[in-house]
């Protein structure tokens, strides 16, 4: 990845492109503390409001409450590494630096799984509704979620042992941040090692400075270091939360591995999966229309008694769990499924200028996800609207 990135920086084709993209950045740095602070108000407001106990016995309530948690410490991590662009450093420091990028891959594994097994319970659902009925309660929601956070913890405790605090050539503090922020929206934290600078000499030439040329993981010293490039350019040695060197094959290694498992393998299960959704609610709807004309042309009489009005009425709650579930998963897929895509471009073919752009607006588009289920939730779930209501209003439900 380090690789990449070095080749994309020395694609943008002059210094105003450049600029561009650092105007896209600076943008970034303003918007990305609101989305986390919004983030942080939405997923408390979520988790209480699943946590009621005429919720809480649903297994999809159960996965959403456990989503949503895990959004809010996803975001948390995010907030910490964009507090350096504010000179704030508590991410580079020992113990913090491993924590965070523990647990940015922890969360966003378990936010995707639970998100893709909250579709395959749908799909079931509708096709095989008795399955559901006897196997999907809360305590299979529990154990199913509580064996996701532990398959997690042991895929990304790498994380804990393979990053540390070094000395990193750097410019300004956006240029460490944007790559550590680029990385957690790859679910790949500090991949990324090398940086380039553009400036202008006395002439308005472009010169373009590496600014992590044989760089490497040191002893901390009281004070950075600093050292003059054949430019005549001086760069200043940061400390940085970043991977360790010595495991740079692992790291290599376990980016594609962690970008099968978090990031190809669920998108893929949850396009297909939605599909499958869409295919039979389509053709359920005109398997309804055709009956309900057969039964004018015959004068069907319409059955009756207290036993028609309760299946009709678990009908159409099915149907309302049904479309919820739908609208959330398709959501994830909307504001997953760019930055993705960008990033399987950039991993198979030589990245460009453009896929920076495209990488920075979507990334954001990315965050944004993890701080908006609330509405979702609101827009879409009638129970879950029901019980907000009542929480505000402190009306029994």
């Amino acid at each position: 990845m380090s690789r990449n990135f070095s080749t994309m920086m020395q694609e943008f084709p002059d210094v105003a492109t450049y600029q561009s993209y650092m105007s896209i950045q600076r943008a970034q740095t303003l918007i990305l503390p609101a989305i986390c602070v919004m983030g942080f108000f939405a997923n408390t407001l979520s988790l209480m409001v699943f946590l009621q106990p005429c919720l809480r016995r649903l297994s999809c309530s159960f996965y959403l409450a456990a989503k949503s948690a895990s959004d809010f410490v996803f975001l948390a991590t995010v907030f910490i590494i964009w507090l350096v662009r504010v000179d704030i450093h508590v991410f580079n420091t020992t113990g913090v630096c491993q924590i965070v990028v523990f647990f940015s891959y922890l969360t966003a594994f378990i936010s995707i799984w639970l998100a893709v097994v909250l579709t395959v319970e749908n799909l079931l659902c509708i096709w095989r509704p008795w399955y559901v009925q006897r196997t999907c309660n809360a305590t299979s929601a529990c154990v199913l979620t509580f064996s996701i956070v532990a398959i997690g913890i042991a895929l990304y405790q790498f994380s804990l042992w393979n990053n540390g605090i070094g000395y990193d050539k750097m410019s300004s503090h956006d240029s460490t941040t944007d790559s550590n922020l680029q990385n957690i929206a790859n679910h790949s934290p500090n991949a990324t090692s090398e940086r380039f600078d553009y400036r202008t000499d006395s002439t308005g030439e472009k010169l373009e400075v590496d600014l992590n040329e044989d760089s490497r993981t040191t002893t901390l010293a009281a004070n950075p270091p600093s050292s003059t490039n054949s430019s005549g350019l001086t760069t200043t040695h940061a400390k940085t939360c970043m991977q360790l060197e010595k495991f740079e094959h692992f790291i290599v290694i376990t980016t594609y591995i962690d970008s099968i498992i978090t990031i190809f393998l669920p998108i893929v299960i949850l396009a297909v999966t939605n599909s499958a959704i869409a295919f039979i609610a389509v053709r359920s709807s005109r398997r309804s229309r055709t009956l309900r004309k057969e039964k004018a042309v015959y004068q069907l009489p319409e059955r009756q008694g207290a036993s028609s009005s309760r299946g009709s009425a678990s009908a159409t709650l099915e149907k309302q769990a049904s479309k919820f579930l739908f609208f959330v998963s398709v959501t994830l897929l909307v504001f997953h499924f760019p930055i993705h895509i960008v990033r399987l471009k950039m991993l198979v073919f030589s990245p460009s200028y453009q896929d920076v752009f495209l990488q920075r607006i979507f990334e954001t588009l990315y965050y944004t996800h993890y701080a908006i289920g609330f509405f979702i939730y609101l827009i879409y779930g009638s129970n879950f609207r029901r019980v907000f209501i009542s929480i505000l209003t402190r009306n029994s439900y």
